[in-house]
């Protein structure tokens, strides 16, 4: 290779990192800002979007255009100053999830969390501790159960399932009998001092069709559901040995009566998606694998071939053409014998015929 050649390799190959550098910093320099922590149910929140590729902006969400969410209240800053904002003046638990502005690998998680403190109440865990929050002294701390003091609740009861510290700050459940239900604290003198809590029974979850077979390439849908359909309950799906919280792909969680995420779809189904399907209902996206708060349910995905179903009618049609190969090929030699046999037989002998002209010579 002569000098003058590997100049010009230097240089393409210089000007080929050069262009390579430039799209990775293109493709690098959407940036988000946004909230840092979870957010409560019902607060604002915003995320930004700063200097999207091409100045161009199409905000997603779990890969799905914002447009064709049903995810309620959201909104759209356009692009402004190479800056460009979704936001809700209200969260919402389904507001969770992965948020994209531009295509690529960045993306914001927003976190959403219940403004209510569930708690399972099952004999295992027993006795439940409910401490109030948001105590800096000795301020005095008020219970109540279900919109009335606790005092009320204690007096009614007999056996009551709760008990209150000397303190007042803490409050015991003790039993599961009659315990369900929602207890508030509020820390007087402090504003918007005041603590939520929901007690709950262990859910016990269904998955509905009970059995399943889906021939490839079609759609997918389940639903996981149990008899109390409270409020505020999460599910988690396993499909295809992975888990599932959010829409991704071609796996989607729709909603299902008050349950958000409680209905599973799948499109495109195949081979590989074969197996256990399970459902999982809790309270706190942590406790799922704590089958002493949380329920599991689950069942077999068959998957059937998309040909299976003319197989039979294909090996019927392979009997006929058999069958009538059979037949042309034995009439095919049946007429062949025949010809043969013809060819072979005889025909009737045949005399010379007397010579009228010569016997009439001989009687003369």
């Amino acid at each position: 290779m002569t000098t003058r050649m590997k100049r010009q390799a230097d240089s393409v190959l210089l000007l080929g990192f050069l262009y390579l550098a430039s799209t990775l910093a293109t493709i690098q320099a959407v940036q988000y800002s946004g909230p840092t922590e979870a957010i409560l149910e019902g607060q604002p929140w915003r995320i930004n979007c700063h200097n999207p590729p091409g100045n161009q902006v199409a905000w997603r969400k779990n890969e799905q255009e914002i447009a064709q969410l049903k995810t309620g209240e959201i909104a759209v800053d356009p692009l402004k100053n190479g800056t460009s904002a979704l936001y809700s003046n209200s969260a919402k638990e389904e507001h969770m999830g992965k948020y994209q502005c531009a295509k690529g690998n960045e993306s914001f998680t927003l976190e959403i969390k219940s403004a209510i403190k569930y708690e399972v109440v099952v004999k295992e865990h027993l006795p439940l501790n409910l401490d109030c929050e948001n105590r800096t002294g000795n301020e005095k701390v008020l219970w109540f159960y279900e919109d009335k003091p606790i005092s009320e609740y204690l007096k009614g009861v007999s056996k009551p399932s709760v008990q209150i510290n000397e303190h007042n700050d803490t409050l015991s459940i003790t039993s599961t009998t009659n315990a369900t239900g929602t207890y508030v604290c509020n820390v007087t003198g402090i504003a918007n001092a005041s603590t939520t809590f929901k007690i709950v029974g262990k859910p016990y979850p269904a998955i509905f069709p009970r059995s399943v077979t889906v021939v490839e390439g079609e759609k997918l849908l389940l639903s996981c559901t149990d008899d109390t359909h409270l409020p505020g309950i999460k599910v988690q799906w396993e499909f295809a040995s992975k888990n599932y919280t959010t829409d991704e792909g071609r796996v989607k969680l729709l909603r299902n009566g008050n349950v958000n995420g409680g209905t599973l779809s799948v499109e495109n189904i195949g081979k590989n998606d074969r197996g256990d399907v399970k459902c999982y209902l809790g309270y706190d996206w942590n406790k799922f694998d704590d089958l002493h708060v949380s329920g599991k349910a689950e069942l077999t995905l068959r998957v059937k071939d998309r040909l299976a179903a003319l197989w039979p009618f294909l090996g019927i049609c392979a009997e006929v053409v058999v069958l009538c190969a059979i037949i042309l090929i034995y009439e095919k030699k049946r007429n062949k014998s025949e010809l043969e046999e013809s060819d072979t037989d005889q025909s009737p002998d045949t005399k010379p015929t007397p010579n009228k002209d010569s016997d009439v010579r001989q009687r003369k």
